[in-house]
Formats: C-alpha cells, sequence, structure tokens
C-alpha cells in the first residue's frame, strides 16, 4: 500500500511538471491526464507493489483544483504519506488489540 501511493504520486507529480506550461509544456495536458495513472499501474506492477487504490493518488492530482496542483512535491509528503502512515498506525492499533490473536 504505502509503495504503491508512493510511486503514484510520484509519477503524477512528475507528469504534471512534464504538461505544465511553467516548465515548457512537453507534454499536452489531455495526454498527460490519462498517462499518470497508466504509468504508475506500469511502475507498480514492475516493482511488486501493486495497490490499485493507489491509482487515485494519480488521478486526483492530474484532475484536481488549483489547490491541489499548486502543492507540487508537497502532495506526496502530506495528503499522501501522512495518510499511509496514519492508516499503518490504525492497523497496528486495531490488529494488536486483541491478546488471542495469532498470526
Amino acid at each position: 500500500q504505502f509503495g504503491g501511493h508512493l510511486i503514484a504520486s510520484v509519477v503524477a507529480v512528475a507528469i504534471d511538471h512534464l504538461s505544465n506550461p511553467e516548465f515548457g509544456s512537453l507534454i499536452p495536458q489531455w495526454v498527460a491526464t490519462p498517462l499518470a495513472p497508466a504509468t504508475a499501474i506500469g511502475l507498480m506492477t514492475l516493482t511488486g507493489l501493486t495497490h490499485p487504490p493507489a491509482c487515485a493518488c494519480a488521478v486526483i492530482f492530474m484532475m484536481g483544483e488549483p489547490e491541489i496542483k499548486n502543492m507540487g512535491w508537497y502532495f506526496i509528503l502530506m495528503p499522501v504519506l501522512t495518510d499511509c502512515v496514519l492508516l499503518i498506525i490504525i492497523a497496528v492499533i486495531i490488529n494488536n488489540l486483541s491478546k488471542d490473536r495469532h498470526y
């Protein structure tokens, strides 16, 4: 989960930079929007970190409002990685509530 979200968000921000007129607009926006989740899925598959819901990170960023896109690389740190860490902490707490639980 953590790796998939990291890959998807890094890919989305990188592709957004390639399609941003401020950085030279190497790719048209209509190509960049579907390219981000597709590339994220491919990289997740190659690395063995496939987590389909993680592609939502790429879609949310690429189709997001200016407030989201203006976050740039901070998008990876604040909403994405912070949420992943919180989910892991909650999962560990819930899974360790019962003393009879064995893995």
